[in-house]
């Protein structure tokens, strides 16, 4: 389905997605929100910001592409953590008080089983040095669906000015092996 679209800057930055792109942006924003006021660190709030807006171009397996939108941009255990929140997503953790969401099961049915390489996906990142980076997105990404809610990026400039390598040429075209999913992002009406 095609959308209207505002027209992007020559050289278009994070923010800007956010502004003009992001779909999910909403719904980003209030994860990001939500880890800041709990107190998070900003390698913990920034992959919160940024977990979900690749739903914009893609939803199966989003946390791998997610990953793979973020990772030349990123300390590798930003993208590391936005790769296996979409795993984790589906495993409660009770001593971090992560139920298994109800949205889950009205969406997938009560008997739902993931698929077997999300549960590979799941004991290795549980394993994993990294896992609470993961985990701390999903505590923060199942609670942050208010449709009321009016979040702001201004929040998060400064995180994202320390944490996010913005290139000079803009998004898209600074020719790493991420600039054509920013590019489809740019312009997702393109027939070819």
């Amino acid at each position: 389905q095609r959308r209207e679209l505002q027209p992007m800057p020559e050289k278009p930055t994070l923010v800007d997605f956010f502004d003009k792109r992001f779909t999910t942006a909403n719904h980003c924003l209030q994860s990001a929100t939500r880890a800041m006021k709990n107190g998070f660190p900003e390698e913990t709030i920034l992959p919160c910001l940024l977990h979900d807006t690749v739903l914009t171009m893609i939803k199966p397996d989003h946390g791998h592409w997610g990953a793979d939108l973020y990772a030349p941009y990123v300390p590798e255990k930003i993208s590391w953590a936005i790769k296996y929140h979409q795993a984790l997503r589906f495993y409660p953790d009770p001593q971090n008080n992560y139920e298994y969401p109800e949205m889950y099961i009205r969406m997938f049915g009560a008997d739902y089983k993931p698929e077997p390489y999300l549960e590979a996906e799941y004991k290795f990142a549980k394993a994993h040095k990294w896992y609470m980076e993961a985990r701390m997105i999903t505590m923060n990404d199942e609670y942050s669906f208010d449709p009321n809610a009016k979040p702001v990026i201004d929040p998060f400039r400064d995180i994202i000015g320390k944490h996010f390598k913005q290139p000079k040429e803009g998004l898209g075209w600074d020719n790493t092996p991420a600039s054509h999913m920013w590019r489809t992002i740019i312009n997702p009406n393109r027939p070819l």
